[in-house]
């Protein structure tokens, strides 16, 4: 009998520690859904900030307000850049709990080594170089140059 007892203890001790591991992977995608909602919103608000300029840009608004409209699509471009370096980072963190490289202790700390973030494109630098980040922001920056400097040169 003991040593039925023993073998139970284990398939309950490995049941638990699945458990625990399944529920911590849940969170850590959890946060990063919200990561990838929150990038969506800020692309949302660019565009919505880039038509709004374009549309206001034939009227007799001046060029340094046209100027200081893009400075929001600068900073969203910042967020949206920070918020997809979190999630890779997050994305590191749920690998680490899936392969078992961590103990499932419901930490959502995502520091990681800068190796581990360079081999994930999880820096500053790849994560603008991102063509989630580069192909929605290069056009718009374009967009606001021209509107700005036709504005400058009195052509709008």
């Amino acid at each position: 009998e003991d040593v039925m007892k023993v073998e139970t203890d284990v398939e309950v001790t490995e049941t638990v520690c699945h458990e625990d591991k399944i529920a911590h992977l849940q969170m850590i995608q959890g946060v990063i859904d919200r990561m990838s909602t929150s990038a969506a919103i800020y692309k949302g608000f660019a565009a919505t900030i880039v038509t709004g300029i374009a549309a206001i840009s034939f009227t007799e608004v001046s060029a340094w307000i046209l100027l200081i409209a893009f400075f929001p699509v600068g900073c969203f471009l910042v967020m949206d850049t920070y918020y997809l370096k979190l999630e890779k980072q997050y994305r590191i963190l749920y690998e680490k709990v899936r392969n078992e490289k961590i103990a499932p202790d419901f930490s959502l700390d995502s520091r990681c080594s800068k190796a581990e973030l360079y081999d994930a494109n999880a820096t500053w630098l790849k994560c603008l170089q991102s063509p989630s980040i580069w192909m929605f922001y290069a056009p718009i920056i374009i967009i606001g140059v021209i509107i700005v400097s036709l504005k400058f040169a009195g052509v709008i």
